[in-house]
């Protein structure tokens, strides 16, 4: 089954009582309805951060480095207080951990903050659990099963990680995330060269460049693809891009690698490809 298919016939994501999209723009909806406000200035950071760390204690320590890295603190501070209030009051969420009756609990737990949820489904929980389960297919040569599972990580990933925010804790998890989505791209372009899939190599290849717009081993695929196509043209014009982007952007040349392929293709060289 190509990567096209397979993507159109990709089920809905099950309703959950709350539900988290990290990927492009944020999204929170609780019992089904959007969440459109937060009420305290930091309280849906203080969210955020622990969602990110579902089920995991974060200490005060790390919530303030995390959320509020040049404030100096005193004993007397009470931001976070503030910030989990609002995101309770947001969320509509309990701060018991038993009897409470509501689905979701912001705890305060041995000297930090705890974020647990009955029901709960997150963008990025699916998607490491789906890049997981596609490395280890491919590492014990399910190919079909691999590509499946990668594809469906891949249909979660709507863009960059909290895409807009600019805080270190963000900045690290977005490119953490993106080598993850970019490592899938890489094993599935692969698959389709090896599958002599085409159209699967274009789409995973534009894909790719809208996550990384330097990233070199897609050019080389593109040109020789396009030249095992017959098209020499356009596999000029996919090296002229990887060129301009290259020298506006970081100011080098092509890789020796990106050059060889061009080379190969304009002389006539290359493996056919199965069509």
């Amino acid at each position: 089954m190509s990567v096209t298919t397979m993507l159109a016939n990709l089920p809905e994501t099950p309703p959950a009582y709350l539900s988290v999209c990290f990927f492009g723009r944020f999204a929170t909806s609780v019992g089904g309805m959007p969440v459109e406000r937060w009420r305290a200035g930091k309280s849906r950071s203080f969210f955020q951060y622990l969602m990110l760390h579902r089920n995991r204690v974060m200490t005060r320590n790390q919530l303030r480095d995390a959320l509020w890295p040049e404030a100096e603190w005193r004993a007397s501070s009470s931001s976070l207080k503030v910030a989990c209030c609002g995101a309770r009051s947001t969320l509509g969420a309990s701060k018991q951990s038993e009897g409470a009756g509501s689905p979701i609990r912001l705890l305060h737990r041995d000297g930090g903050y705890l974020l647990d949820a009955d029901d709960a489904w997150c963008d990025i929980e699916e998607f490491r659990e789906r890049i997981h389960d596609g490395m280890q297919h491919r590492s014990h040569g399910r190919s079909d099963q691999a590509a499946e599972s990668l594809t469906r990580a891949i249909a979660l990933y709507h863009g960059d990680f909290l895409a807009g925010q600019d805080e270190d804790w963000t900045a690290e998890a977005r490119e953490y995330y993106r080598s993850l989505a970019l490592g899938a791209l890489d094993v599935l372009r692969c698959t389709a060269v090896e599958r002599g899939d085409a159209d699967a190599v274009f789409a995973l290849g534009q894909r790719t460049l809208q996550i990384d717009a330097l990233h070199e081993p897609t050019y080389q695929d593109l040109i020789r693809v396009a030249g095992l196509l017959g098209q020499p043209e356009q596999a000029m014009r996919w090296y002229q891009l990887c060129e301009r982007r290259l020298q506006r952007l970081i100011g080098v040349e092509p890789s020796a690698d990106t050059r060889q392929a061009l080379h190969q293709v304009l002389n006539g060289r290359g493996r056919p490809l199965a069509l």
